[in-house]
């Protein structure tokens, strides 16, 4: 049975009684699915210690860092990864949305050979930058584009368009969820579940 109020911090409903596991039954199950991890993916920890002694963390970003070590990717096709350990694996993350067509999608790669045959930084604006603005567009029936270099970057602007056009400071984000490396948004990523 629920409570008919909400957490007063993240609206969530709570049960009206709850008994907590305790934390030392949680260590154990985390050790023993560690220690699974860890024999099914050891060249995945080699490659995080190299990885280590030139990269903080051993990854490119902190957020990609899970313990003991993350899993290592060498390659992959359409919504397959394959990892150091020679494992196949269906991507769910799918670079967080950028690659929903998949990896290695044979349309892309030709509109990548094409753009390498001219150029891909100008610094400038260009009819190539026009052209994908205009596709997007059309396919999504949006009036303007902006691109951005990062999802980070892209919550950036979002946020200083909003208080342009409303003339207000305040933001509002979801609880618990990761909004890129934007100061203002790093909060409460991870909130405790409390009674």
């Amino acid at each position: 049975m629920f409570n008919p109020t909400h957490h007063p911090q993240t609206f969530r409903q709570v049960p009206i009684s709850a008994t907590p596991i305790p934390e030392s039954r949680i260590n154990e199950l985390l050790e023993i699915e560690r220690s699974k991890f860890s024999k099914q993916a050891p060249k995945s920890g080699d490659e995080n210690v190299r990885a280590g002694k030139v990269t903080p963390l051993g990854v490119a970003s902190s957020f990609q860092h899970w313990d003991p070590y993350p899993i290592s990717i060498v390659s992959a096709k359409g919504a397959w990864m394959k990892d150091v350990d020679g494992r196949e694996m269906l991507d769910l993350s799918m670079g967080f949305g950028a690659l929903l067509v998949g990896h290695l999608n044979d349309e892309v790669i030709k509109e990548a050979k094409e753009t390498l045959e001219v150029g891909t930084l100008f610094a400038t604006p260009s009819p190539i930058t026009r052209d994908g603005a205009e596709i997007i567009c059309r396919r999504f029936g949006i009036d303007m584009v902006r691109f951005a270099n990062s999802g980070t970057e892209a919550t950036m602007y979002a946020i200083r368009t909003a208080r342009a056009a409303t003339g207000k400071l305040g933001i509002v984000k979801i609880e618990g969820g990761y909004h890129g490396s934007y100061d203002p948004l790093m909060v409460s990523a991870k909130p405790k579940f409390s009674l």
